[in-house]
């Protein structure tokens, strides 16, 4: 199952794909959209491919907005990285319009 799942999703071979855990242990696979620095903190966008399992039934041409979830990249005492979802509506939109202008310069 998890094969077809992402033969619908058409991935690139460049693309990374990221599995985390939500609250109840369940893993979440996720298509890495961006990394990017913020203010002296890093942010991770991506984009959750279980929403996309429906997609083949859409036309081609659909103008249907992607979801992106934008996780605070932080460290545990360990020093290993802990994935925070960005909740505050300020903050996401502070980070959205970063994402759009990096994706601005990068098409320039």
């Amino acid at each position: 199952m998890a094969e077809n799942k992402k033969d619908n999703t058409e991935l690139q071979e460049d693309e990374e794909i990221i599995v985390l855990a939500d609250e109840e242990g369940k893993e979440v696979e996720f298509r890495h959209i961006a990394t990017l620095d913020y203010e002296e903190e890093w942010y991770m966008y991506l984009e959750p491919l279980e929403e996309m399992e429906g997609e083949e039934e859409k036309s081609a041409d659909s103008e249907e907005e992607t979801e992106m979830v934008i996780f605070h990249i932080q460290s545990d005492a360990d020093g290993n990285d802990v994935f925070i979802p960005v909740e505050d509506e300020e903050l996401l939109d502070k980070l959205y319009n970063e994402f759009l202008k990096e994706l601005n310069n990068s098409e320039d």
